[in-house]
């Protein structure tokens, strides 16, 4: 962490599931991560995890919480808390896509922006929403990670393909599996690897998947680095307006090219050692032939990207620490 992102005070930064996100950001600011979790049923979970929420807040009394929305339950409790100050520093809401345009509760966004000091978001196209309900915006783009690591493979053995996948709604999965099928007709050497635990069933896939396709199951992190770090090209794709994907940071942290969804704030961050497709089975194929035939020129640009985000990067937190330092 360095001295010009490194905030003044006891902050915390509070999320309800593991992800990357959080722990690069929470890092990069010098907040002590809390990562609370718990595997039972629905309203077991929320109860739990509320309870746990209090006592960490009542307990540590930081100057600065950070938290993660969603979980939408977790924001409005940060809201409440603050409103019955309980929390008596400042908060500092880190909104995700599904944060600022929930699927149910939408109403509650504007509460949650009123009670909050600041409120992040991954790019500026989102900004206008928090804005519009009265809060105070900074766009924070993912921390490039440390990963352990880095490219290897690319030019030796089969070109092979990453897909960064969580099996949501919002991914075009069988788009992916289709377009595996139309590459090993011409190409039956390239191999397409999916990751997360399958639900083939969830998305009308039927029959066997294409024998170019790997599903490999829920990996652990240093063996997830491993292979995304030893694949030709990652392929991460949403169909998510404005939202940008999380193993477009691991990629570039790895220096391993990347095919992306076209949408505009992906195109114009990740603007080097990328292609960018309409999600559509025919395109990601006729993209996966692309890469493979320009992968010299695109693992160059990677190469080129990553210090260009880097520099960005220190930039924007430095931009935060002091907006979280004047807020209030």
């Amino acid at each position: 962490m360095e001295a010009s992102t490194a905030l003044a005070g006891r902050a915390i930064w509070i999320t309800w599931e593991r992800q990357r996100r959080n722990r690069s950001m929470a890092a990069r600011v010098g907040a002590t991560l809390h990562e609370l979790e718990y595997r039972g049923g629905a309203i077991a979970r929320y109860c739990v995890l509320i309870s746990r929420t209090v006592r960490l807040v009542r307990s540590q009394q930081p100057d600065v919480v950070f938290f993660q929305n969603p979980s939408l339950v977790l924001a409005a409790l940060i809201a409440a808390l603050k409103t019955l100050r309980v929390i008596r520093g400042k908060t500092v809401g880190d909104f995700h896509n599904a944060g600022v345009h929930p699927p149910i509760a939408s109403f509650l966004v504007p509460w949650i922006v009123r009670h909050c000091d600041l409120v992040l978001v991954s790019n500026s196209n989102l900004a206008p929403a928090i804005e519009a309900h009265g809060g105070r915006c900074l766009a924070v783009p993912d921390p490039l990670p440390h990963m352990a690591h880095t490219a290897q493979a690319a030019s030796t053995g089969p070109f092979s393909v990453f897909f960064v996948c969580s099996w949501a709604a919002d991914e075009p999965i069988g788009a992916v599996l289709e377009a595996a099928r139309l590459v090993g007709r011409t190409a039956p050497d390239i191999k397409v690897a999916i990751t997360g635990r399958a639900k083939l069933a969830a998305i009308g896939w039927v029959g066997e998947v294409p024998p170019n396709v790997e599903l490999t199951g829920f990996l652990a992190d240093d063996e997830f680095e491993r292979r995304l770090a030893s694949s030709s090209v990652v392929l991460d794709l949403t169909t998510r307006a404005d939202c940008m994907v999380c193993g477009a940071y691991e990629a570039v942290s790895a220096g391993v090219p990347m095919i992306l969804s076209n949408n505009e704030p992906t195109r114009r961050y990740f603007h080097k050692g990328a292609l960018f497709t309409d999600n559509s089975a025919q395109n990601i194929a006729d993209l996966i032939l692309r890469a493979r035939d320009q992968h010299a020129r695109l693992a160059r640009e990677v190469s080129e990207l990553e210090g260009e985000l880097a520099s960005s990067e220190r930039r924007t937190l430095a931009d935060l620490v002091r907006l979280v330092s004047h807020a209030g």
